[in-house]
């Protein structure tokens, strides 16, 4: 929920007197974090909003490249990443004679991060 005032990227944590180390904003609106006494009054006390990384399916094997040496495991039939397998062949078409997107759907790396490119905003 946006409420007006917070800047964007912040979220409202309560109003009060901030401790050590909380952002507050300051009268122009200004998020600072609280660095000691001598605040006394109430303000209002916020905390930065961490968006989870996105990502896509790779687009080709150019893309693909870099995690060539990565073992994969399928995610519908080994959830808790017990079962990895090698790197397998791959080409601009896809993955291992799967297209990209379906192996971005059905496939992680073996440390459980998505079998993709990482989206930056």
């Amino acid at each position: 929920m946006k409420i007006e005032g917070i800047p964007a990227g912040y979220e409202l944590v309560r109003i009060g007197t901030p401790n050590y180390g909380e952002l507050f904003l300051n009268a122009s609106g200004g998020v600072i974090p609280a660095s000691g006494g001598g605040l006394d009054k109430n303000f209002i006390i916020v905390r930065k909003v961490e968006k989870p990384k996105t990502y896509r399916p790779f687009a080709n094997a150019e893309e693909f490249k870099p995690h060539r040496d990565r073992w994969t495991r399928r995610i519908a039939y080994d959830p808790q990443g017990n079962d990895i397998y090698p790197p397998k062949r791959y080409s601009d078409l896809g993955y291992d004679g799967c297209k990209w997107q379906w192996c971005f759907e059905n496939f992680s790396f073996d440390d459980g991060s998505p079998f993709g490119v990482e989206v930056s905003e």
